[in-house]
């Protein structure tokens, strides 16, 4: 393979890919687009054929134009100052692209290419350019490998041939490597008999390349991001200025929720430990134990209706000051037995806090103050959070049911019971006709009971996310409960809640969400904006009890059919973005405690208690593989990755011992192997009175010259005497045992030392046969 050929072809698949990741990055097609086609075009034009290149003086002049050009579009608008910069290095590719190349030239082409990517890291977030990002790694270590070793070939073959690399002829055929010329040079040698470009080049370069990319990764994931927020750097205003997520204001308008019922952005993240011994605790786990059907994160708590939507209640003073308090702290419990929420709530431009019940006890950990309002058990935050800042929050939930905190308090009953009588008249008709058919129904229970079902399982209504109306004169209620009969959550508990009140029931409307999806990467539970859900809360029985009439089935499909499938493109962008800004530009301390350092210091207290029973602990390992192997999600988590390096380890450390039992086993009980280490370390003492006896007719060999090398210099100066003595192959052989003492561990036997005596002995008289005559 030609080695000018493919690191041309090389650094301009480097240029290439910087420009489309830059142009993917600023989302336009102008001038990275014309990187590409003016490189192939340099590639033949300037660099292989030689038929035009830049002059020193046209590339000066056409530096200085793009100077001015990138001064016309900083002056321009915003963005162009924010690009202009950044199109400078474009235009500077160009000129040093249409020049003739040397080794600064190629250098030049790298960091131009390298300082695209980092303006392209700022100005996006995209998941694939995360993964572009690892191509350009690969290819970069490629390249520069291939650099170097062009520039190495460059300094044996001062004149470049694009054919290959020309070979040194030699007399006799090339049968083994020791009959084969080399050249040294700067402390290289060149093999001539060899290609540049082999397999084990290639695969030495990729195992290069996936141990940086190991190491690297290591160290992102392991340094603590104790650094500021990046928002510092963002033009935008800090304070929350972003818009509310619809359905969760202080005035909610029927239909609103159902335009964020099929987004897939996320809205809060969860885990559940359990707070003594910090095991995970799935969400499937915890809600089951509560007696739940699916997760339930309460948000925001409506209570008055008039004309098709829903608003909180004005807050009144009650006895010992406002309704509002502060949340007990778990650090003011007396309860041990408790499972740990950790929150991680992203800036919908709320200040309600959504929480999963039963609680006992709730924690800050984001620099913001809560308050709970006693009267409808909301939790909300003192102030707006920032636009760019999730907000995190830890929720204590009792193990023992009776030990949390229970919603009781009924104050001001007349706001939970009134209806705009004017405005449903035929709702209170049917309600009450309705209830009056079932004369079985003795108690409020049994009637909120009966009219819940009647919403949810009589098959007379349907889910559906389309909110047209049919008749726009009446309350759309009552439009949903007698002409459309199909609707989103947001008509059922309101259809429920107002005839509830019919009846004398009080009812309040919840606005939080329903469900959720364990994450692909992590043992962290995912709630999106398709999981928005509203229900009600109905006060029987001297408390606040749960009620949804939304049927459970139809929502169900309708919220998976939402959902963004790996097997879709959709999917596949949404999984990599998500870690790209979860894992990558988005990581946070807390996230790094979350993912990284709470499950290692989680497993090591566990290996610890485990290792004080050796019999515990096997039981313990087998069970725990068997686990992993059974579950591929764990296979892309931390722990994961943990294995691989315990298996890494394990496997090149039993190689290790190997190695070392090996030679210790040699060293003991083989006494050959003594002498041979004995003979080798003497550094061959025959070669060495070889060489003595030729330097005493002045051959001496150069210390870059190979044995084999000088072997055929002395064979040539002393011809004459040889071929008289007949012992013309003498140096050769002597060269050949050489090397196999040196190099192939072989050991002399007492044999061939003497035959080798011998011949240096003949060697010997031969070449000091005139000097007696002389003296």
């Amino acid at each position: 393979m030609n080695l000018t050929l493919t690191f041309q072809i090389s650094i301009y698949l480097l240029v290439a890919l910087s420009s489309i990741m830059f142009m993917m990055a600023e989302g336009g097609l102008f001038p990275q687009l014309l990187t590409i086609p003016l490189g192939m075009l340099t590639l033949f034009f300037t660099d292989r054929w030689e038929k035009f290149s830049l002059t020193p003086l046209w590339a000066n002049i056409l530096g200085l134009l793009a100077f001015l050009i990138v001064c016309a579009e900083f002056f321009s608008n915003i963005e162009g100052r924010l690009l202009s910069g950044a199109h400078f290095l474009v235009y500077l590719t160009w000129i040093i692209l249409l020049q003739k190349k040397s080794d600064p030239q190629y250098w030049w082409l790298c960091a131009l290419g390298f300082l695209q990517i980092a303006v392209g890291a700022v100005l996006t977030e995209s998941g694939y350019y995360g993964s572009l990002l690892v191509v350009y790694m690969f290819l970069s270590i490629w390249t520069l490998s291939v650099f170097s070793l062009y520039r190495t070939r460059n300094t044996f073959f001062k004149q470049d041939a694009p054919v290959g690399l020309p070979r040194l002829k030699v007399e006799q055929a090339a049968v083994s490597p020791f009959q084969q010329f080399s050249q040294v040079q700067g402390g290289v040698q060149s093999d001539q008999s060899r290609r540049w470009l082999t397999a084990e080049f290639f695969w030495a370069t990729f195992g290069c390349s996936i141990a940086a990319l190991s190491i690297s990764m290591c160290f992102f994931l392991l340094i603590p991001r104790l650094w500021v927020n990046r928002s510092i750097f963002n033009n935008e205003t800090v304070q929350g200025g972003n818009k509310p997520l619809v359905g969760f204001t202080e005035k909610v308008q029927l239909g609103e929720m159902g335009e964020i019922l099929e987004s897939t952005e996320r809205v809060l993240e969860l885990a559940i430990y359990d707070n003594e011994t910090d095991e995970p605790v799935t969400v499937t786990e915890f809600v089951e134990k509560y007696g739940l059907d699916e997760p339930l994160f309460r948000g925001t708590v409506l209570s008055n209706y008039q004309n098709g939507s829903w608003s909180k209640a004005q807050r009144r003073r009650l006895r010992r000051g406002y309704s509002e308090w502060r949340p007990t702290r778990s650090k003011e419990l007396d309860i041990q037995d408790l499972y740990r929420q950790e929150y991680i709530l992203e800036p919908i431009g709320t200040r309600v806090l959504f929480i999963m019940q039963p609680l006992v006890a709730m924690d800050m950990l984001s620099d913001s103050e809560n308050t709970l309002d006693v009267e409808s058990y909301e939790i909300r935050q003192k102030m707006l959070p920032r636009k760019d800042e999730s907000t995190k929050y830890n929720l204590f939930t009792a193990k023992r049911p009776q030990e949390n905190s229970e919603m009781s308090q009924l104050y001001r009953q007349r706001q939970y019971l009134e209806l705009p009588r004017n405005d449903l008249k035929r709702l209170i008709k049917y309600t009450r006709s309705l209830i009056a058919a079932h004369p079985e129904l003795k108690t409020k229970t049994d009637k909120a009971r009966f009219l819940e079902s009647h919403l949810r399982d009589s098959g007379d209504y349907s889910y559906t996310l389309n909110m047209s109306i049919e008749d726009p004169t009446i309350d759309p209620v009552e439009d949903f409960l007698f002409n459309r009969k199909s609707g989103h959550c947001e008509y059922y508990a309101s259809a429920l809640a107002l005839m509830l009140r019919a009846i004398g029931i009080p009812t309040r409307v919840i606005t939080g969400f329903k469900g959720g999806e364990p994450k692909y990467l992590s043992n962290q539970f995912e709630v999106q904006q398709r999981h928005a859900h509203s229900w009600v809360e109905v006060y029987l029985d001297d408390h606040w009890e749960t009620m949804d009439a939304t049927p459970a089935l139809q929502r169900a499909e309708m919220v998976a059919k939402n959902a963004a499938s790996l097997s879709s493109w959709k999917g596949a962008n949404k999984m990599l973005s998500q870690f790209w800004n979860d894992y990558v530009i988005g990581v946070s301390f807390q996230r790094q405690k979350r993912a990284f350092y709470d499950p290692i210091v989680r497993a090591g207290k566990k290996l610890g208690k485990q290792l004080l029973d050796i019999r515990a602990t096997l039981t313990a390992a087998v069970t725990t593989v068997k686990s992993f192997l059974s579950s591929p999600r764990r296979w892309f988590s931390w722990e994961g990755g943990a294995a691989v390096f315990i298996i890494a380890g394990l496997f090149f450390g039993l190689k290790w011992l190997f190695k070392i039992t090996i030679r210790v086993f040699r060293f003991l009980f083989n006494k050959e192997t003594k002498q041979s280490g004995v003979l080798n370390s003497a550094n061959v003492a025959f070669y060495e009175k070889f060489q003595n006896l030729l330097a005493k007719k002045g051959l001496v060999r150069e210390r870059s010259e190979t044995q084999k090398e000088f072997s055929i210099q002395v064979k040539t100066d002393l011809l004459s005497e040889l071929s008289e003595a007949h012992i013309t192959d003498y140096p050769d052989q002597v060269t050949e045992l050489y090397y196999q003492v040196r190099y192939g561990d072989h050991s002399l036997e007492p044999q061939e030392s003497e035959e080798i005596q011998r011949k240096l002995t003949t060697l010997e008289s031969v070449l000091l046969k005139e000097e007696p005559s002389q003296s």
